[in-house]
């Protein structure tokens, strides 16, 4: 992207408009990548390339250029008057406050220090709590996990998903079917979504059936969203016996549609997702349903006639 765009005679006009922060992780863990890291926690970075336009004066997000010449110019001219000017350092000042902060704990932090950190109003310092208690009194993140989950920062979101995931906590139910339905305030709502489904095949009931449905069902054999909620209704089935009925009627549904002309790789993602719902609704329903050598349109009426046969 930037060989693309970044050259362009057509951006100068924007040149002296900003200071250029670019930021590159190669995830060595030495100092530079480190400094990175904190970089993309600060704005909630999971996925790239990304274009960010920020308030320097409060680092909050005003934009977004988009990956085109068209959308850049426009973005940061909306920008440009939504900033005032001002020579005080104290956002700089902050942040440099801040990261010293998170390195200490990073170095030398301990629980109680972590978790009082939680609180830290710098959500870069609070990420770096939450990873110290997760690792080492996890139960404290879950029984606080519906108020963490609020927290607008997908990386932040990720850390207590997985902690639920592997503790599980009913009471955090709520919150993470509002993340599967509406993932707000997220740069990267489809794997924050993955992270909540994840969390709620250990925390959800019969009641999150409904909610991870659409996913389940969607055919989208090249979204991994797709199996893991394949994967998280067999779980809450095994766990909750009013969940089964309906987890079963998503999941005969779930069979993906055969492409009519597939190129090999369409053909093996749709085969294996195939193969995911069959396994699901095998331990589902106790019934052995023998895979076909070639899943195709025939095959996949076929499955979805033996698995509604099944009561």
């Amino acid at each position: 992207m930037e060989k693309q765009l970044l050259p362009k005679a057509e951006l100068k006009p924007a040149y002296e408009q900003a200071v250029w922060l670019y930021v590159f992780r190669d995830f060595s863990k030495s100092e530079d990548d480190r400094a990175a890291e904190r970089i993309a926690l600060r704005f909630g970075l999971t996925s790239w390339p990304q274009h960010l336009l920020v308030d320097p004066q409060t680092l909050r997000v005003i934009g977004n250029t988009g990956r085109s010449v068209k959308s850049f110019l426009p973005a940061v001219a909306r920008a440009g008057k939504r900033v005032r000017p001002t020579r005080s350092p104290k956002a700089a000042d902050d942040v440099q406050a801040a990261d010293k902060r998170a390195i200490e704990l990073e170095q030398r932090g301990t629980v109680s220090r972590a978790t009082e950190a939680l609180r830290d109003d710098d959500i870069v310092v609070r990420f770096r709590a939450l990873s110290i208690v997760a690792e080492k009194q996890p139960d404290v993140v879950s029984e606080n996990a519906s108020a963490l989950l609020a927290v607008p920062n997908d990386p932040f979101r990720y850390e207590v998903c997985k902690v639920l995931a592997k503790t599980g906590n009913p009471e955090a139910r709520p919150a993470l079917e509002t993340l599967v339905r509406n993932p707000k305030q997220s740069r990267n709502p489809n794997v924050l979504r993955i992270n909540a489904v994840q969390a709620l095949a250990a925390c959800g009931n019969a009641d999150s059936v409904k909610v991870i449905a659409p996913h389940a069902a969607s055919g989208e054999y090249l979204n991994g969203l797709t199996g893991i909620s394949i994967d998280a209704l067999a779980r809450i089935s095994k766990r909750d016996a009013q969940a089964g009925p309906g987890a079963r009627d998503v999941l005969i549904r779930a069979f993906p549609n055969p492409p009519t002309k597939p190129t090999a790789t369409q053909q093996r993602y749709c085969t294996s997702l195939a193969k995911r719902v069959h396994a699901a609704l095998q331990q589902l329903t106790g019934k052995k349903v023998d895979f076909p050598k070639i899943y195709d349109r025939a095959a996949q009426q076929k499955l979805i006639q033996a698995f509604r046969t099944v009561r």
